[in-house]
């Protein structure tokens, strides 16, 4: 079901400085504002931003729901802004999934393949393949609202990979899962992109879904792509404070870039290399650091959260509250350190990110 190798010497999607703009043209809503990306065929990309970052355009406009306001659409090569959804070789699978509740799920699979005008045998055929790529192969027979919400996700994706689409959209799919199913659909999602070789453009908010399933990641905002790269790049090394914010938890401390490392407002100071100078934001994962008493930080405990696996110590540092530090409870949650306290954190040079921005 896989791309052909022509196909793969290309990118799947190139997209060059696309605008949407709604509403009267230099008055309306910017959605989108010069987006470029190139999207590897058999690649599991997602964009990745809040509720209003134009990620959804994006998307509808990749599957034709909406045309652009300047730039293009090139599916491998091909120009695709000026064609309908239907004449488009992608699929679309809704964070409703759109099932017809009145079909079985049999029914509900071939409904596609019936309007391409393919045999009664060729059909049966999909339908069950379909079945058994979703692990599903005994629900066919049934009415589709008589499936549980993962079984209705699945069969939304038997569906829409049924037409063998060169490019499957997947807008927020997950999101009316509980999180247990969740989190298991998302290794599921991950297997039928490989198993299919078909590349996936993936729609969330989920800062750690899209860290699970993603080769690569689009993180967006205010119609604009800011960075793009793998779930370890956009992690590790942030490009501005808005990726860093958005991306996981991270402690912010404004600071003042100098020869050695960087001073806090309050006079410490933190070794790390680099050649900046100026007022610069020091960027910390909360899991970087730890309670030492060798630590170079020294802080103020304003509350403990102990939440299973970990415990959360809410810092005052600098004069700037809510600094985070996570400890694994690999030896049960008893610390000793309570609200109130003065302990030192100690920060490896590795975890400190200067951001610019």
């Amino acid at each position: 079901m896989g791309t052909s190798s022509s196909e793969g010497t290309c990118s799947a999607i190139s997209i060059e400085q696309l605008s949407m703009e709604f509403g009267d043209p230099g008055q309306g809503v910017k959605a989108l504002d010069t987006v470029s990306l190139e999207i590897q065929s058999n690649e599991f990309f997602t964009l990745l931003g809040p509720s209003g970052c134009g990620k959804t355009t994006l998307l509808r406009l990749i599957a034709g729901f909406e045309q652009p306001s300047a730039g293009t659409i090139r599916l491998y090569g091909e120009p695709m802004q000026d064609l309908p959804p239907f004449r488009r070789p992608v699929n679309t699978v809704f964070q409703s999934y759109a099932l017809f509740p009145h079909m079985t799920v049999a029914q509900n699979i071939a409904f596609g393949l019936e309007m391409r005008g393919l045999s009664k045998s060729e059909i049966g055929e999909t339908v069950t393949r379909m079945l058994e790529l979703v692990k599903l192969p005994d629900v066919g027979g049934r009415r589709a609202d008589q499936l549980s919400g993962g079984q209705q996700q699945r069969i939304a994706l038997a569906r829409a990979l049924a037409n063998r689409p060169k490019v499957l959209l997947l807008d927020e799919s997950l999101s009316a899962l509980d999180q247990k199913l969740r989190k298991d659909m998302q290794i599921e999602l991950k297997r039928l992109q490989s198993d299919t070789g078909i590349t996936f453009i993936f729609v969330t908010h989920d800062q750690e879904e899209a860290l699970t399933m993603s080769d690569r990641i689009a993180v967006m905002s205010k119609g604009r792509v800011l960075q793009v790269g793998t779930p370890t790049e956009i992690y590790e090394a942030p490009v501005n404070r808005t990726v860093a914010d958005f991306i996981g938890e991270t402690n912010f401390l404004a600071a003042e870039a100098v020869a050695d490392g960087v001073l806090l407002s309050d006079g410490q100071r933190l070794s790390v290399a680099g050649d900046r100078r100026g007022a610069v934001t020091v960027a910390i994962r909360p899991e970087r650091v730890s309670l030492a008493a060798d630590g170079q930080l020294l802080g103020k405990v304003e509350n403990v959260v102990y939440v299973g696996t970990d415990t959360v110590y809410h810092l005052n540092v600098a004069g700037e509250g809510g600094f985070r530090v996570r400890q694994q409870n690999r030896d049960g949650a008893l610390s000793g350190y309570r609200v109130g306290d003065s302990v030192r954190v100690h920060v490896p040079s590795a975890a400190i990110k200067v951001l610019v921005e």
